[in-house]
C-alpha cells in the first residue's frame, strides 16, 4: 500500500466508486474525493495532493479547465494529472496535451497501465530531455550568481538553439494525434509543456544577464520573449510583471506596449488594453498590426462601427493585410 494521496474528481458517482476501487487494488490509499472542478480547486488551495484524475467533461468546471488552472501555478504547476474520457477525440486529445496533462485513462479502464502511468508520474520519473534541460538551467544560474555572464549566455544559447525545443515535441504531439496514436502524443505535449516552464526560465535569466552587461537591447529582446511564454500559458501575471519591469527600465519599445495591450484584452480590461495600443501607435503610427490589434479590441467590446475603422487603417498601412481584409469581409457579411 502506498502512501500517495490521489485526488479524483467527477461528477458522476458510479465513476468515482469504480475509480476508487481500482486505485484500492492498485495499491493506493482510499482517494480524496470532489465534486466537480470548482470544488477541487477550492481543495487543492488548503491540501496536498500527489497527483489528480478528473473528468474530461463535467458541467461546473471541466477537467481540462481545472488543468490549465492548475498549470499556472507555481505552486502546483507540476502536480501529475490525467483526465478520463470514454472516448477522445482528435480535438481532445490535441487540448489536453497542450495544456498540459501528464495522461489519459480511457473508460473501461486499463488496470496495468494505469498502474505503470500512475507509478511513473507520482514517483517523478524524470524524461532524460527534461533531465538534461533542468541541469542546463541550474548551470546558467550558478553562473550568473557568480557574474560570470558570458558563460552563463554560452550555456542558455546552447541550450534555447537546441533542434529538441519545446516547438519540436508540440509538432510530434500533432502528428502521433493525427496517426491516432495518443499514448505517444500525450508523451511528446507533456515534453513540450514542460519544456516550455523550463525556457521561460532560461529566457528570462538571459535578458538578466544582458541587463547586467549593459546590452540592453537584447536583454528587452530576450524579456520579451519570454513574457510571450507566460501569455501563451496564461500566466498573465508573470507576463505582466516582465513587461512592466521593461518600462520601468526605460524601455520605449513597440513590442512592449503591443504585448501589454494583448495581455490587458486577454485579462476583460479593455481600457488599459487601449491605453497601451495607443502609446505603440505614438513609437510606431505606420505599424498595421496595432491597428488590427485596436479592432480587435473594438470586436470584443461589440462595436463595430470602431472595429471597421481600425481594420481599414490596418489595410491601408499595408494592402495585403489578409487578416484584415478577412474580418472587414465577416462584417459587412452579419458573420461577426
Amino acid at each position: 500500500m502506498t502512501d500517495a494521496s490521489i485526488l479524483v474528481v467527477t461528477e458522476n458517482k458510479a465513476e468515482e466508486n469504480t475509480l476508487k476501487v481500482i486505485l484500492t487494488k492498485l495499491g493506493y490509499e482510499e482517494p480524496i474525493t470532489a465534486h466537480g472542478g470548482g470544488n477541487a480547486w477550492a481543495l487543492l488551495k488548503t491540501s496536498k495532493v500527489d497527483c489528480v484524475i478528473a473528468s474530461y467533461d463535467m458541467e461546473e468546471m471541466s477537467g481540462l479547465a481545472l488543468l490549465k488552472i492548475l498549470r499556472r501555478e507555481e505552486s502546483v504547476g507540476d502536480l501529475p494529472f490525467f483526465l478520463t474520457h470514454d472516448a477522445f477525440t482528435k480535438i481532445k486529445v490535441m487540448k489536453a496535451g497542450e495544456a498540459g496533462v501528464s495522461g489519459l485513462f480511457v473508460i473501461p479502464y486499463e488496470e496495468k497501465g494505469m498502474q505503470t502511468k500512475l507509478t511513473m508520474a507520482i514517483e517523478r520519473t524524470k524524461d532524460p530531455v527534461i533531465e538534461e534541460t533542468e541541469q542546463s538551467i541550474d548551470q546558467g544560474l550558478e553562473l550568473i550568481e557568480k557574474k560570470e555572464y558570458a558563460k552563463a549566455l554560452d550555456v542558455f544559447e546552447k541550450l534555447v538553439n537546441k533542434k529538441e525545443n519545446p516547438e519540436y515535441y508540440f509538432n510530434i504531439g500533432y502528428i502521433k494525434t493525427a496517426q491516432n496514436l495518443h499514448t505517444e502524443a500525450i508523451e511528446a505535449f507533456s515534453k513540450a509543456t514542460q519544456l516550455d516552464r523550463l525556457y521561460v526560465k532560461a529566457y528570462e535569466a538571459m535578458a538578466r544577464a544582458y541587463k547586467a552587461m549593459g546590452d540592453l537591447e537584447r536583454a528587452e529582446e530576450y524579456m520579451q520573449t519570454a513574457a510571450e511564454i507566460y501569455m501563451d500559458t496564461d500566466k498573465l501575471g508573470s507576463a505582466e510583471g516582465l513587461l512592466n519591469e521593461l518600462l520601468e527600465s526605460g524601455s520605449n519599445s513597440l513590442n512592449v506596449f503591443n504585448t501589454l495591450g494583448v495581455l490587458h484584452r486577454k485579462k476583460g480590461n479593455m481600457e488599459q488594453a487601449l491605453r497601451q495600443y495607443k502609446k505603440a501607435l505614438k513609437v510606431h503610427p505606420d505599424e498595421p498590426y496595432i491597428y488590427y490589434n485596436i479592432g480587435r479590441l473594438y470586436l470584443d467590446i461589440k462595436d463595430t462601427t470602431k472595429a471597421k475603422t481600425y481594420f481599414q487603417a490596418a489595410l491601408d498601412k499595408d494592402h495585403g493585410f489578409d487578416e484584415a481584409k478577412q474580418v472587414l469581409k465577416a462584417i459587412d457579411l452579419g458573420l461577426i
